[in-house]
């Protein structure tokens, strides 16, 4: 019997994927559609947190500043961010590079495709994957109430037996690595939303000003 808490999540991923048909246009969003319907692995999580709604906008809105802030708390890995073009490039000390492209972003809601590698020696018949990344995010008195969806598959065909024979094993080190990163990611969230002052003292620079002109407006 499936639960009524997860039959919410699933008509809420659901409806996720609609907007991925609906506003994820052109090439990238069929390559979307088709990496979802055929993925090697799937992971979900859901976490709950303070944030007003306006402040989670517009963190969901500046992955880049975000990337910056993380930097600057000293989280690890040390993710390094850059824009291009219309893709946000993302490099980690462990090898794992990606470029990121947002398919949609709504109130609440935003959906990337990521295409990236893993340069590492102990795995060198599986360095491609792609992946779609589903976030959708509900407020109430003050909290946030956030699922996210990730939907991966492999560069090649080697590389899909491998996923499919590993997911065991993938889905414990994919789900160590997101809950580390949500729990710190949660400091930075919280801490914008109740003192933006604290964090910017972090800041310098164009940086600085523009933290100033996204949060303390």
């Amino acid at each position: 019997m499936v639960k009524k808490t997860d039959s919410a999540l699933l008509l809420k991923m659901f409806f996720g994927l609609m907007l991925i048909a609906t506003y994820a246009v052109g090439d990238v969003g069929i390559r979307a559609r088709q990496l979802v319907d055929e993925a090697d692995v799937t992971y979900a999580t859901r976490f709950t947190w303070l944030c007003s709604e306006s402040t989670w906008d517009r963190i969901l809105s500046n992955p880049l500043l975000m990337g910056v802030l993380w930097k600057a708390y000293g989280f690890a890995p040390a993710y390094d961010m850059t824009a291009r073009d219309d893709t946000l490039h993302v490099e980690d000390p462990t090898g794992l590079i990606g470029d990121a492209f947002c398919l949609y972003q709504r109130a609440g809601e935003v959906a990337y495709l990521v295409d990236g590698r893993l340069n590492h020696w102990a795995v060198p018949f599986f360095n491609e994957a792609s992946a779609v990344f589903l976030l959708k995010s509900d407020f109430d008195q003050g909290k946030i109430f956030a699922n996210l969806r990730v939907y991966i598959r492999a560069g090649s065909t080697v590389g899909s037996l491998v996923l499919q024979a590993a997911k065991p094993v993938l889905a414990k080190h994919i789900d160590n690595r997101v809950t580390l990163n949500l729990q710190d990611l949660r400091k930075i969230v919280e801490e914008l939303d109740t003192s933006p002052a604290r964090v910017a003292s972090r800041l310098s620079g164009a940086y600085l000003q523009n933290f100033e002109h996204i949060f303390q407006e």
